[in-house]
């Protein structure tokens, strides 16, 4: 039994697989998203909490701290980001395949 034997066009299947595709670039920005969200309540923390020595710890320690909670975030972010990334355009050079 063929593709189309089943009701199954090529059309059809590389429409779903843009839709496919499209959906992992929404997750892919959504991944950016998170990533600069936390990036920037880390530098944020980091602020606050310079501005207030003795109150949760000495400001060196968030100047100290800074880069590992900034790594914290881009890191995982980035590797989901490309992830979604290579996901979509798989999906994509499918779709242009068929």
């Amino acid at each position: 039994m063929t593709g189309s034997a089943r009701g199954r066009r090529p059309g059809d299947r590389r429409a779903r697989l843009l839709d496919v595709a499209a959906r992992w670039a929404g997750r892919a920005d959504r991944c950016a998203d998170w990533t600069g969200r936390g990036v920037e309540r880390c530098r944020r923390w980091a602020r606050e909490g310079a501005q207030r020595p003795g109150e949760m710890a000495p400001p060196s320690w968030f100047a100290i701290a800074l880069p590992f909670g900034l790594a914290w975030y881009r890191v995982p972010g980035g590797v989901a980001r490309a992830w979604c990334r290579l996901a979509g355009l798989v999906c994509r050079s499918l779709a242009r395949a068929l």
